[in-house]
């Protein structure tokens, strides 16, 4: 089912159709229709020599620059008993067996990106209550995504790169990211003439052991 040499060495893995198509559309439904969206707009000096989001290629951001994400996220629907329960039978028990691994504990997160809503170039760096995160994961759910939309993730190899890859949120696809390896990425402003939202599970994993 996954390559995990690939996922070892290049530092990601993408498989689509992660979950059965029932499942995807109930967890679809309950995003969508969900009201209670709070505004995140960050902006922090995380490219300051030494931070956590330093940049060594001259095509990322320099020390000068400030760090943005602006998006929504449900924070009463993260903490919700039954999501929880949900996110552990069908994502965290699904993870341990395809990466040989005991999660010890995620930091999890329910987003939307809207019209104009983007993220800058940044790596994964500690997050809540994960200690170390051994994987992040990107979760896409939207009825439709076409390229020129934006909401792109963009993924270098090291930043050290030149060149990012593209990735489309394709609906019921998921990227595992190695954070050992500290990939940059970000995502693209979405357009103006994007006809849908784009909805993301987003979880910083720390394992029993790192990879």
């Amino acid at each position: 089912m996954t390559n995990l040499k690939e996922f070892k060495e290049k530092g990601y893995l993408i498989i689509d159709d992660f979950l059965e198509i029932t499942d995807y559309l109930l967890m679809f439904e309950k995003f969508s229709q969900n009201k209670n969206w709070e505004r995140v707009d960050q902006e922090r000096d995380h490219y300051q020599q030494g931070g956590p989001f330093e940049m060594k290629s001259q095509y990322f951001p320099n020390h000068d620059e400030k760090y943005f994400l602006q998006g929504w996220r449900a924070k009463d629907l993260e903490l919700d008993l039954e999501w929880r329960s949900v996110f552990k039978s069908l994502f965290l028990e699904k993870i341990e067996k395809i990466f040989g691994r005991n999660i010890i504990v995620d930091t999890t997160y329910i987003l939307k990106y809207m019209k104009n809503d983007f993220s800058r170039i940044h790596v994964d760096d500690l997050r809540g209550e994960v200690e170390r995160v051994d994987i992040s994961i990107l979760y896409y759910l939207c009825d439709q995504w076409v390229w020129d939309w934006g909401g792109i993730l963009m993924l270098a190899e090291s930043t050290n790169s030149e060149n990012m890859h593209a990735i489309l949120p394709k609906k019921n696809r998921i990227i595992f990211l190695n954070n050992q390896k500290k990939l940059p990425h970000c995502v693209t402003k979405i357009t103006d003439f994007a006809k849908n939202d784009r909805y993301t599970v987003a979880s910083f994993i720390g394992c029993d052991q790192p990879f």
